[in-house]
Parts: structure tokens; sequence; C-alpha cells
């Protein structure tokens, strides 16, 4: 079978329309191509810094750990002296209530003492008066004293708390030595 120039011509026109179908396909091809290596190189770079910027603040935060841990360290000290501090004050500012509670009791022997002299009863009265705003002063001071040692008793647990807690925080970082790459 022969073929007629029309239908070679056509076959001729066919074959330079797919061949220019298939060169407009291979450049999109190219461009994809070209856009995805530039995507693929800009996010290696991106991943390149980010990683050391990890690095560097790895780094700061590690170079920084022995003097945290020995500052939290130091805290816990001063915690702790602290706290037996507190138990001392309690135990003589108890001894200071224990004996300022016999002064109303003498306050009250030397108001019936008044009764009793009779020649002195000026001097007495003047006395009377006295011991009377002692008295006074000294229920404030009583009065001060037990809420001091109220506040002392609820302090002290806070205070110990406190204690253990720097402890319990102090723990990981000590952990972190161990792990630190620039040593």
């Amino acid at each position: 079978m022969e073929i007629t120039t029309q239908q070679e011509q056509r076959i001729r026109e066919a074959t330079a329309d797919f061949s220019r179908a298939m060169e407009i396909r291979n450049a999109m091809s190219l461009r994809v191509a070209m856009r995805v290596t530039a995507i693929l190189r800009i996010g290696m770079v991106s991943l390149g810094v980010v990683t050391l910027i990890l690095l560097l603040m790895l780094y700061a935060f590690t170079s920084k750990m022995d003097a945290m841990i020995d500052a939290l360290e130091t805290m816990n000290v001063e915690f702790f002296s602290m706290s037996e501090d507190m138990s001392t004050m309690r135990t003589t500012l108890s001894g200071m209530e224990h004996n300022i509670s016999h002064v109303p009791a003498i306050t009250l022997a030397t108001s019936d003492i008044t009764g009793s002299v009779d020649g002195m009863r000026i001097e007495v009265a003047n006395m009377n008066q006295t011991i009377g705003s002692l008295n006074n002063q000294v229920h404030g001071v009583t009065g001060q004293v037990t809420n001091m040692t109220w506040q002392m008793r609820g302090l002290d647990p806070a205070v110990q708390h406190m204690g253990r807690d720097v402890n319990r925080m102090s723990g990981p970082m000590r952990m972190f030595n161990i792990f630190n790459p620039m040593d």
C-alpha cells in the first residue's frame, strides 16, 4: 500500500507536532526539576542553620549548668541554715512566753497587797496604777510574742518545704552534667 502525497504531508505535520509537544514537555519537566532542586537546596541550608542554632543553644545551656547547680546548692544550704535558725528562734520565743506568763499572776498578788497596807496608801495607789499599766503592756507583749510564735510555727514548715523543693529542683540539673558534650 502506497501513501499519497497528502497522507505523507499529514504524517510529517503530525510528526512535527508530536516533536514540538515533546520539546514543550521536556522544557516543563526541566523547569519543575530546577524548582524542586532549588527548594531542596534552600530546605537543606535552612535545616543546617536551625541545627547550628540548636547546637549553639545547647552549648550555652550546658556551659552555664555548673553555675546553676552551684547556685541551687548554695540556696539549699542557706535555706537549711535558715530553717535551723527559725527553730532556735521558736525555742527562744517559747521560753520567753513561758517566763512572761507569770507576770500577770505577780500583778494580781501585788494588787491584793494594796488592800492590806493602810499606812502606804498613796504610794501603793501610785504603784497600783503603774502595775496596771505594766499589766496592760505585758498582756500586749504576751499577745505579740504569742503571735510571733504562731507565725514562726507557720513559717518553719514552709522553709523546710522550700529546702526540699530546691534540693529536688537541683536533681535534674545534676543529671545534665553527665551529658555535657563540651567537657
